[in-house]
């Protein structure tokens, strides 16, 4: 059983390691030859196969046992299930069609935003007390998207619909009780009917497996995508909760970057300030983070 700083410095690695490969798929969304729904339908059946295989072998089909039960019990956090699996659907097939159609620059912002709205769901929904810090972030990144309001016109669909969809999603989780790699593992098996059903609509005849190249691609670009995930849910497990949300900020800047960079989307002058003031906004909350998992004086680390 793995304890202590080894735990810590094993969830950091697998953190930062899952945020580095959401980038690699993100870029490579734009440049396989795929459709975005082929793209998704990939990813999801191979993200259930390793979910399925990790609980296999961690042993940890208990809790979705346990979830069932619920479920029976309280109809209502089935249909709370069902609601939260089409929101996490819509996300990760957002993130899938976006490189390729040049909006990624509108998701990576998107994500940028999302632990600003996060931040205000838990102080207004949740009654969570809002430190300095976190004010702080909250009113830079109200001035950021006044501005974007003023000089674009607003935000983008794209932008919106991760900024407020994940913050959703996340509390009707909290509201229902689903949680966990089980939780997950239910969502994303209830996706995957409707993530095949877009593979056939996009290639019926599942041409795709009939080039052993292109067969690798999409086996490969599955594969992959999954591997974050399971890179992110043990980070999640290994990590205090302050230090895995300071974690996660890098995944925005390296798709922005990913984006920008190697995806070549044009960052129009106009609105490079509301990037830049969004960051300032995370800088804030990671302040917050670190301030807030700092040791009392006098108190020795343990590890």
């Amino acid at each position: 059983m793995i304890r202590g700083r080894s735990a810590a410095q094993l969830g950091v690695t697998a953190s930062i390691a899952s945020s580095t490969v959401f980038a690699v798929v993100f870029v490579l969304s734009a440049h396989l030859d795929a459709a975005a729904n082929e793209l998704f339908g990939w990813r999801t059946f191979f993200t259930v196969a390793m979910l399925v295989g990790f609980l296999t072998m961690a042993k940890r089909w208990t809790g979705i046992k346990v979830l069932l039960r619920r479920i029976l019990d309280r109809p209502a956090i089935g249909l709370a299930l069902l609601v939260t699996a089409a929101m996490l659907g819509t996300q990760q097939w957002l993130f899938t069609w976006a490189p390729g159609q040049g909006r990624g620059l509108q998701v990576a912002l998107g994500y940028f935003i999302m632990p600003i709205m996060l931040a205000l769901i838990g102080r207004i929904v949740f009654k969570e007390r809002l430190g300095p810090w976190r004010i702080s972030a909250v009113a830079v990144a109200a001035i950021a998207v006044t501005y974007q309001t003023v000089q674009v016109g607003g935000l983008s669909w794209e932008t919106l619909v991760v900024a407020l969809g994940y913050p959703i999603y996340f509390t009707v989780r909290r509201f229902a009780g689903i949680g966990g790699s089980a939780g997950l593992s239910a969502e994303m098996m209830l996706t995957l009917p409707v993530a095949i059903l877009l593979l056939l609509l996009d290639d019926p005849t599942m041409r795709t497996l009939q080039d052993a190249g292109t067969a690798f691609s999409m086996i490969g670009f599955g594969v992959l995508a999954s591997i974050g995930l399971l890179l992110y849910i043990g980070a999640s497990q290994l990590l205090p909760m302050s230090v895995f949300g300071l974690l996660s900020y890098l995944e925005p800047i390296l798709l922005a970057v990913a984006a920008a960079l190697v995806l070549s989307e044009p960052l129009p002058a106009n609105e490079l300030p509301t990037y830049i003031t969004i960051g300032l906004a995370l800088v804030l909350l990671a302040v917050e983070s670190l301030v807030r998992q700092r040791p009392p004086r006098n108190q020795p680390l343990v590890g």
